[in-house]
């Protein structure tokens, strides 16, 4: 049977939640099996020379009915009989409260006023294996190495080769473990509860745990500490404030040339106010871990605290400056901090100091950042797939000049050792055949290994019919078009040469060859449309891979019915959120169970009148496996309501991608957003039968239904979903604050669901495939989210680097003063120029342009003679603060000002004898063109005052 070419294509082995554990049969599914079974026709006859003989009749040796594989197959059962013990006791641990004696042999009474200490445990009893584990609790400062006291393993009960089983633990009595008496005292509720339930035996209240005395021994010895100098702690405070650390978030960017952008994390000890700063290592940089070591920070100076690190206090020190420190009461999100003349910008801060602020009457707010965040530089550009060599060898092409090999390679290969031999084989005929193409009738073999198929036509004796290969072997895409684009059905928007072929097509699967399944053939190369083959059966090696194989037909059944209803409603274009939104009378996400049903009807009768697809029913019996998946049963009454929106995140997963979709997939992933590409890591998951109802996972940790989660629940569920691996934890922030509807630093997360998951494909084919987007590649860099427009966002935001672009220009222009503005640059041109080398070749330069010995230059002279020192020295002078001081100096460019008082003006930053130079400057200052108006006297007398040469 290994080498037979079998195919089967419809998958309903087990039902939703099978994948991660098996679950048998009942008998009367087994009754089921036995009959179907007896009915199979035994092995085809072959020739000695091994080759089969011919397949005619073949209507019948093939299964051509459901009966035995579909929507009939009955559930299997989970009655608690045949279910093995491992499967109910799995994960369930008892835990025991114990204590043991341990006699005190160095020192006697004297650490002890009994002689021993009293060690206090937890004995967990795992009822999988029976295997025990105990911990020791920690107590703080005790001197005592705690913690796991005796690793998870099988012990016997002494003098006996009988594991331990749980009536062993009985509460009041001692219980001896490696020659160790235990005494038991108590046990949790569930323990409690498994005992009343399960063995029907109640277990005994509570005991005392003994007073060793050495606690109260302890603390009559300890030795009290002192007060600091200078210092108004108190003991209560200290003991309220020692481990009390806020935390906030920060970024800071280098606004000269080539200035780079650093983020940082600061820490604020409330204890005694101090403050460290570490830099969040990042690749490419060396790695320096902190800004600024513990210690108090003053307020807009540059004077360094006494003590080590200014963390202790030791009283004033007269010979300094009077300061003030920043407190907690200056750190607020969406302000900067002055480090040492080092503008910081606080982000955000975590929820512990969040709450914190609250109680002390401040409201912190993060801010909003824009989940377009950028998080790295966007990959080479990809070019559009030419139809030559498969799209994973174009990708890899794409990235280096010798092919790479790429995860979906070392994946294909493991999945081609894993299904080597295994060809699926099914029955099909042509669809609206006429004439004696009617009785035509083919074989398609779909080979696991690769995911080729092959097309192959038995003869028919005197048809006139040549049999044969019908179709090559290969792989085909099937062929799905969308309705409305252009006003014509088939505009060419398709993956194929020149962008021809199906909108969402997508490669060929074997789950599409199901009973009564349409499918259409395309061409990969040239997008051409083949034809259609309708599946009427298939052998029974087909139906024992697609039931046993769990690898390669992970999925259940509810999956694959959502994902060929996604199928259709998607080239349909329906906008099947809204139309379930509409439905939604009460707002609540929730629809009566008949009401669902009356919804999903209404939607296929209104596919089927796009006539765009053909449209089959969901028949009843599989739509209503689709509510018992998502339906929630009431506790009052009994009434099953369904979650609409699950329905219609899932048939998102399921749905097609657009071939423009794919297009963009080759381009990298810095071409997509943050919501596509967690949409991704979802598909990847429902294709694999993992984890993919992110909403369902929001749900179960919204305990009061309110819609909204805190920042750690949010990113629990993303560790859940494995978002982890494809953004950074600046990203996910970013993304729960554009959600953030109540800017209280909770997470909308419906909203966000809702802009993960297009529910409307209506808008959804459109942003991908619509006539704006036909004939142009994707541009990388540019809008990243085609959905943007369509996407109701909760908020708008700015990225990290245009609000620090933003803070760095207002700190620049100090809101308009001039005099700040003027000592800001007098300290830069100070810290550049005053030492005595590069001043003494400042003044060098500006010397040289004075030829006549006046001690003046203008401001073309004294910007050239900074321009070139500069070079000299390779100084990191911003230009900005250059053009301010020669404009302010230099009021037009003839002015000339003796260099030697200038440099003393701007070195000594005194901005009040700037002031005075720049009017003294502008008052001696004469026009040159006045200068032709001024009559000469002397040469007037010589001509006797007849020649005039300056008369109107």
């Amino acid at each position: 049977r290994g080498s037979s070419e079998y195919v089967p294509s419809e998958y309903v082995g087990h039902a939703r939640g099978a994948w991660f554990k098996t679950r048998p049969h009942s008998k009367s599914n087994d009754a089921d099996a036995q009959a179907s079974s007896a009915g199979a026709l035994p092995k085809r006859p072959s020739t000695a020379s091994g080759v089969p003989v011919s397949l005619k009749p073949l209507q019948s040796t093939w299964r051509t009915t459901g009966s035995d594989f579909g929507s009939t197959l009955p559930r299997p059962s989970t009655a608690g009989s045949s279910r093995p013990k491992w499967e109910h006791v799995d994960k369930v641990v008892l835990r025991f409260f114990a204590y043991f004696r341990e006699p005190i042999r160095e020192g006697g009474s004297n650490d002890s006023k009994s002689g021993f200490r009293i060690r206090q445990c937890t004995i967990s009893f795992y009822l999988e294996d029976n295997s025990i584990s105990i911990k020791e609790q920690k107590v703080l400062n005790s001197g005592l190495p705690q913690g796991t006291f005796m690793k998870r393993m099988k012990l016997f009960k002494k003098g006996t080769k009988e594991n331990y089983e749980p009536k062993d633990f009985v509460i009041g009595e001692e219980l001896s473990i490696n020659y160790r008496s235990f005494m038991i005292v108590d046990a949790d509720k569930k323990t409690r509860e498994y005992f009343r339930n399960e063995l029907d035996a109640a277990l005994p209240p509570s005991c005392g745990i003994p007073d060793d005395g050495y606690a109260d021994l302890r603390a009559s010895r300890s030795i009290p500490k002192k007060s600091r100098p200078g210092s108004a702690r108190m003991k209560g405070e200290f003991y309220n404030k020692d481990l009390l650390v806020l935390t906030f978030k920060c970024a800071y960017q280098d606004d000269k040339l080539y200035g780079e952008r650093r983020d940082y994390l600061l820490y604020y000890y409330v204890l005694n106010d101090t403050i460290e700063i570490k830099e969040v290592a990042a690749q490419g940089r060396h790695n320096f871990p902190n800004l600024l070591r513990r210690q108090k920070l003053p307020k807009d100076s540059l004077y360094v605290p006494n003590g080590i690190g200014g963390a202790i206090e030791t009283g004033p020190d007269t010979m300094r400056e009077d300061v003030s420190y920043v407190t907690y009461k200056d750190l607020i999100c969406g302000k900067t901090l002055n480090v040492y003349g080092r503008k910081v910008l606080l982000v955000s801060c975590d929820q512990t100091s969040i709450d914190w602020f609250a109680k002390q009457g401040i409201v912190q707010k993060p801010l909003k950042l824009s989940v377009e965040e950028t998080e790295g530089p966007a990959g080479p550009k990809v070019p559009a797939y030419n139809g030559y060599g498969s799209e994973d060898d174009l990708y890899a092409m794409g990235m280096s000049l010798e092919p790479a090999i790429i995860d979906r390679k070392l994946e294909d290969f493991a999945r081609f050792m894993r299904a080597k031999g295994k060809v699926l084989r099914f029955l099909a005929k042509l669809v609206d055949a006429k004439g004696q193409d009617k009785d035509r009738e083919f074989v398609i073999n779909y080979f696991l290994a690769t995911d080729q198929v092959s097309v192959y036509e038995p003869p028919i004796r005197n048809s006139g019919i040549v049999g044969g290969l019908f179709l090559a072997k290969g792989q085909y895409k099937k062929f799905i078009r969308a309705a409305g684009i252009d006003g014509e059905v088939e505009t060419p928007v398709g993956g194929g040469r020149g962008g021809r072929g199906g909108a969402l097509s997508r490669w060929i699967k074997p789950t599409d060859f199901h009973l009564g399944a349409e499918v259409t053939f395309e061409m990969p190369s040239t997008g051409s449309k083949l034809f259609t083959l309708v599946v009427k059966g298939y052998d029974d090696y087909t139906k024992k891979i697609m039931e046993s194989d769990k690898d390669e037909f992970p999925q259940s059944r509810t999956d694959l019915d959502v994902s060929r209803l996604s199928e259709k409603f998607t080239a349909t274009k329906l906008p099947i959120r809204l139309i379930f939104s509409e439905a939604d009378k009460f707002g609540t996400g929730m629809l009566p169970a008949e009401e669902f049903k009356k919804v999903v009807r209404a939607i296929e009768k209104e596919a089927k009148e796009t006539g765009t697809i053909k449209i089959f029913d969901l028949p009843e019996d599989e739509l209503e496996l689709i509510i018992r998946d998502f339906g929630e049963q009431s506790e009052e009454d009994g009434s099953v309501s369904v979650h609409f929106n699950d329905f219609v995140d899932l048939m998102v997963l399921g749905a097609p991608r657009t071939a423009r979709e794919y297009e963009r997939d080759r381009q990298g992933t810095f071409a997509f957003s943050v919501e596509e590409r967690m949409l991704k890591v979802l598909r990847s998951h429902f294709e694999e039968a993992g984890t993919s109802r992110l909403r369902k996972s929001f749900r179960d940790v919204d305990k009061d239904g309110s819609g909204f989660i805190s920042a750690y629940l949010y990113k629990t569920v993303l560790r859940k979903h494995k978002f982890h691996l494809i953004m950074t934890e600046r990203a996910a922030d970013a993304l729960r604050m554009q959600y953030d509807t109540n800017a209280d630093g909770t997470l909308d997360y419906n909203s966000m669901c809702d802009a993960i998951h297009p529910g409307d494909f209506d808008k959804y084919v459109d942003a991908y495939i619509g006539p704006t987007t036909y004939g142009e590649k994707p541009k990388v860099g540019g809008p990243k989210n085609p959905l943007a427009s369509t996407i109701k966002s909760a908020g708008e935001g700015l990225t990290t680097e245009e609000y620090l672009k933003k803070m760095n220009d207002e700190n620049f222009s100090f809101s308009g003063d001039l005099k700040k503005q003027l000592l800001r640059a007098f300290n830069s041109f100070s810290s550049c120029f005053a030492r005595h080398n590069r001043k003494k070749q400042l003044r060098k330069h500006m010397t040289a342009f004075d030829i006549y010995h006046l001690g003046t230059v203008t401001k073309e002279q004294f910007l050239s003679a900074i321009d070139d020192v500069t070079a000299e020295f390779f100084i990191d002078f911003d230009e900005r603060d250059r053009d301010l001081i020669s404009d302010y100096l230099f009021a037009n460019d003839e002015i000339k000002i003796n260099y030697e008082r200038l440099l003393k003006v701007i070195c000594t930053r005194n901005v009040m004898e700037a002031e005075k130079l720049r009017k003294e400057s502008m008052a001696s200052h004469v026009d040159s063109d006045k200068l032709f108006l001024v009559v000469d006297e002397q040469r007037a007398r010589d001509f006797g005052g007849t020649l005039n040469l300056f008369s109107t």
